[in-house]
């Protein structure tokens, strides 16, 4: 069966233009049950018996099996009821990798290339972890100690950056889109990945190519890129961890009442900060679940002096009613950082709007000073402070409704011993997520579980090294997705803590590579803060319970020692 060229061209103008991937279709590769190389064009990896063109039925494929490199693949025509496109009559080699490429034609002075690739092993451990050389688009896929699946795109073997990367699993179905940092690299949650065949998409255009294809002449390039890997079902299995976590044994961490005075007020997505043996809270959410209003944000700053057994908390100044901002602690100093204000009455259409304002307060003048606002309005973020520099993550810009948002992939940090040098932009973080926790911990930035822009909350955890200015995967949270959702990190006493909506407190192992669970808080709380009052306590304020609802009442976290 044949399909013209202007029909098909028509259909990736679309794309091009800028509507979703399935309204043009594309050639995936893969292999059968015996073995069999077979491609397919169609919108995603489930259509497959939209007619091939037969210009992308030319493409010459490769094993990189080292008994077969530099061999074409023979592919030919294939059509039932199933399957249309081509197939290989024999097996393929067992190797480690097929891929190909293949230029399509001319559209309006563009050159259309197509790239496609496929590892057949279901054990992800013979992946390559190596590039082909030579190739001109290509991806290498690995499977992260977490089931998390890591793509890394290169362009004539350099990264590519910034460039958005869609997963489709083997029923059809996109299950995410992440846009890739600055060394090329995604990470897609084992939360998404489903046993089959799974295949991520990515394309890339550059208006500046010039040259000529069969005589005619072209000013730019558009170039589509599709590889399919297989996870086992046995593979797929642990990577949900959705089994509620243990408390180990020898644990030596405990949960006890904190002795200190009750917040005066119920808070949620507040910011707190720790200063000279004082506590700070700022702001939040005072009113009942999902209802958002000026009169239900708070505009107190209130301190408590922890050093004084007797100590009740006071107002020691006030700011604009915000809620989902972050509040850390520089020196002597507080550093507030956006958040959003409601500007309707309680009872009105909610109208939510993120705020770009930073500020720094002085507890000995009790005094706000504005310092350089964020590049953008931004709320449901984090933040934390690495020697004299603070960094932002996370979050989005609310602009009215809540479905009115903007998810921020972009990430700040300002030099706050000279702030007047402005916001700096950050390594392009390889996620959407908002309602995280941030800390900083061994000379890293933690940006721990949240809520995706597609595929909702998550337990993930990424690692950004501002000396070297890239990001890596770190052990997800033990738990469900959900676990993730409004957690409060932080660390004392040389180790990285996180408290989790599911009431247990994890602990960062000595060598990074996974998470201790060493304590379980009751009830529960999410959107709160934990703090550290010294090197062997922290202390949690504020928050909810789906079930008790919020909380006035400071526990602490004893830790015992944990070297």
């Amino acid at each position: 069966m044949k399909i013209s060229k202007r029909r098909q061209l028509l259909a990736l103008a679309l794309f091009i233009g800028g509507t979703s991937s399935a309204s043009a279709h594309f050639p995936w590769l893969a292999s059968d049950s015996d073995g069999h190389a077979v491609m397919w064009f169609g919108e995603s990896t489930d259509d497959r018996t939209y007619p091939m063109p037969e210009a992308v039925q030319q493409i010459q494929l490769h094993s990189t099996n080292a008994s077969a490199a530099g061999k074409t693949i023979d592919m030919k025509p294939v059509e039932t009821k199933d399957l249309v496109g081509i197939q290989s009559p024999q097996p393929i080699p067992e190797g480690d990798e097929i891929a190909g490429s293949v230029t399509y034609g001319l559209y309006h002075g563009m050159k259309l290339t197509y790239h496609v690739e496929h590892l057949p092993q279901d054990d992800a451990k013979a992946w390559p972890s190596d590039p082909r050389p030579g190739a001109a688009l290509q991806t290498v896929i690995t499977s992260a100690k977490n089931g998390d699946i890591e793509v890394q795109l290169l362009r004539n073997g350099q990264p590519l950056p910034e460039t958005e990367v869609k997963l489709f699993c083997e029923d059809g179905h996109e299950a995410g889109t992440e846009t890739t940092n600055s060394n090329g690299r995604v990470s897609f949650s084992s939360d998404i990945i489903e046993p089959g065949l799974n295949s991520v998409m990515a394309g890339i255009t550059d208006k500046n190519a010039k040259g000529e294809l069969g005589g005619e002449a072209y000013s730019s390039t558009a170039d589509y890129l599709t590889a399919s890997f297989r996870i086992s079902s046995d593979a797929a299995q642990p990577k949900k961890q959705t089994e509620s976590p243990k408390v180990i044994a020898d644990s030596d961490v405990s949960i006890q009442p904190s002795g200190l005075a009750d917040l005066p007020e119920e808070l949620t997505s507040f910011g707190a900060a720790f200063v000279d043996g004082t506590i700070y809270a700022y702001g939040g959410h005072t009113g009942s679940a999902h209802s958002y209003s000026t009169e239900e944000q708070s505009n107190r700053l209130w301190a408590l002096d922890t050093t004084d057994p007797d100590a009740k908390w006071e107002t020691v100044a006030t700011g604009p009613r915000l809620q989902g901002l972050a509040l850390v602690a520089h020196g002597d100093r507080l550093i507030r950082i956006g958040g959003f204000a409601a500007v309707n009455d309680i009872g009105e259409e909610h109208d939510l709007r993120s705020q770009p304002a930073v500020a720094s307060f002085d507890p000995k003048t009790k005094s706000w000073t504005d310092l350089p606002a964020l590049p953008e309005g931004r709320s449901s973020l984090d933040a934390a402070v690495l020697g004299d520099t603070v960094y932002v993550f996370g979050g989005w810009r609310l602009n009215g409704e809540s479905e009115d948002s903007t998810w921020h992939q972009t990430a700040w940090s300002l030099d706050l011993a000279d702030p007047d040098s402005g916001w700096q932009s950050v390594a392009t973080p390889p996620f959407q997520r908002r309602a995280i926790s941030v800390a900083a911990h061994d000379g890293k930035l933690f940006v721990v579980g949240g809520m995706r822009s597609e595929g909702g909350p998550t337990t993930r955890v990424d690692v950004y090294d501002p000396s070297a200015k890239t990001w890596a995967l770190g052990p997800a949270l033990p738990g469900s997705g959900m676990a993730g959702f409004g957690s409060s990190a932080f660390a004392a006493g040389g180790r990285l803590y996180v408290t989790t909506l599911d009431g247990f407190v994890h602990r960062l192992a000595a060598d990074g590579e996974a998470w201790e669970t060493v304590a379980q808080v009751e009830p529960a709380r999410f959107f709160h803060r934990m703090l550290p009052t010294a090197d062997d306590r922290l202390v949690m304020l504020g928050g909810a319970n789906m079930q008790e609802g919020k909380f006035t009442s400071i526990d602490a976290i004893q830790i015992g020692d944990s070297k």
